[in-house]
């Protein structure tokens, strides 16, 4: 029997370009969570109004209410949910505000916690008002996704959600969109030369991505290398900040062989991948790691901090490289090494074993079968 599921995502809208503004990993996990539960189901997603959204790939069965968070209009005709899904903090104020009443099964995905942050970066102030927000969250849904043991024990110590709420889950990835091909095929496809080295940043130009690492670390080791280029995918290509990072790096030699790619349509993101010699992943706070997976499914190595689950997708020296800290100093010396060693590091048969349980089908048939 179909039932009615109400996905909420008003932090942005899934059908914003991925990489801009506030667009990221959350889109791609609630773009996926729509599209599994839609094969059986009837889904209503809530969302921020946007512009130049682009849902169009989502069934019939998918019924999208865009609104202003803030002022929803009440009028609108929903039918009684059997699952309501929340996504993100500011997607729970909005939950708390509007299906206070409802009879569903009432389910709190974080995403990133606040306190989390304050795990991975000893410096890090936390802000306490959201953190009252997050308590008050978590006190109304029935359930929390957690995706990681770190997630699951500060939702325990710090915010006192019992036990048997905490449902363990993740984020995922789809085989049909991420899989090997030749460099040289690659390469075609994002017009890049064949024979340079291409080191990938693909993430938001936000602090705790470390994009600042990245562009640091290519500085230190740029003049050892003869034909090598930073690449950058998303990086909120054309804003203010970004222009400011551009003019920053601008009157130094290495700046031009910096390449902004911009926002990239997730079904073309493993061009980018397939072209790379090495995607790295430079964040100071993760709570999964979903540039790290992609990656490795398309078996391109990988050089990322110790943040969020990417130690369990990873054989550390053969198909990815683990950063001591998040300096760029850490990150410029095992580029080097990478460089230096890059015939090392090699996909065996059984590496997508460790990945193989992070597909996106097998991800949600866990966490919806617990409850239907």
């Amino acid at each position: 029997m179909a039932l009615n599921f109400c996905i909420v995502s008003t932090h942005s809208c899934p059908g914003e370009k991925i990489g801009l503004n506030n667009a990221g990993g959350l889109n791609i996990y609630v773009n996926n969570l729509v599209n599994f539960l839609s094969s059986s189901h009837n889904v209503y997603l809530i969302t921020k109004d946007c512009d130049n959204c682009d849902l169009s790939f989502f069934q019939d069965n998918v019924s999208v209410i865009h609104c202003n968070p803030k002022i929803y209009d009440h009028k609108n005709v929903l039918p009684n949910f059997d699952m309501i899904i929340s996504n993100y903090w500011t997607s729970g104020i909005f939950c708390r505000s509007n299906f206070s009443k409802s009879n569903a099964i009432k389910i709190n995905i974080s995403h990133t916690l606040e306190y989390l942050k304050k795990e991975h970066i000893s410096s890090y102030k936390v802000d306490s008002a959201r953190v009252k927000i997050e308590k008050k969250n978590l006190n109304f849904f029935d359930y929390t996704l957690s995706f990681s043991d770190l997630e699951s024990k500060l939702l325990s110590d710090k915010y006192h959600v019992p036990s048997q709420n905490i449902i363990e889950s993740t984020p995922g990835f789809s085989r049909a969109l991420f899989f090997p091909e030749s460099l040289d095929f690659a390469r075609k496809k994002i017009d890049f030369d064949p024979n340079g080295k291409l080191i990938l940043f693909v993430g938001r130009n936000d602090y705790l991505k470390g994009i600042d690492i990245a562009i640091n670390a290519f500085k230190k080791i740029y003049n050892e290398f003869e034909s090598i280029t930073l690449g950058i995918v998303g990086g909120d290509y054309g804003s203010d900040s970004q222009k400011l990072i551009e003019k920053k790096h601008s009157k130094f030699s290495y700046s031009k062989d910096i390449k902004w790619f911009g926002s990239v349509p997730h079904n073309e993101l493993r061009n980018f991948y397939n072209a790379s010699n090495l995607v790295i992943i430079p964040s100071r706070s993760e709570t999964f790691g979903l540039v790290c997976l992609e990656s490795l499914a398309c078996e391109t190595p990988v050089l990322f901090s110790d943040t969020g689950r990417m130690r369990d997708f990873v054989h550390i020296g053969k198909t990815g490289i683990i950063s001591k800290d998040t300096s760029s100093d850490s990150f410029s010396k095992n580029i080097k090494e990478f460089l230096k060693n890059e015939k090392s590091f090699i996909f065996l048969d059984q590496y997508y074993e460790k990945i193989s349980k992070f597909e996106w089908n097998v991800i949600f048939n866990q966490f919806i079968s617990k409850f239907i």
